[in-house]
């Protein structure tokens, strides 16, 4: 695949996610990795492995900060509940909304 035809891949995908509603992570990290991609230096596997692992650092960073209103693994479920509330299904991250789409997704 030559760098413009990957350009082009990217420009679509990115269309596609905005017009559907899906945000794009503004994070230059992200959009470095997908910079990478077009031009060669990385695999699409690479670069989902980088993403997901400043997903994970970010998500650390908001834990450290106290920021986050995921539960922590290690309290109690029930305590947990008692103490962030609910999360209802509509709540998930668009990451995670976008995986089950994609599982569920009709080949085309």
């Amino acid at each position: 695949m030559s760098i413009e035809s990957r350009r082009v891949a990217v420009t679509k995908a990115f269309g596609r996610a905005r017009r559907l509603g899906l945000e794009i992570d503004a994070d230059p990290a992200f959009h470095a990795l997908i910079e990478c991609w077009v031009t060669g230096e990385l695999t699409m596997p690479q670069a989902r492995e980088r993403y997901l692992a400043v997903l994970k650092e970010r998500e650390q960073s908001r834990r450290d900060r106290g920021l986050s209103n995921r539960p922590d693994p290690a309290v109690p479920e029930e305590e947990a509940k008692l103490s962030t509330g609910e999360v209802g299904a509509g709540d998930e991250p668009s990451l995670q909304r976008v995986r089950k789409r994609r599982r569920t997704r009709k080949p085309e």
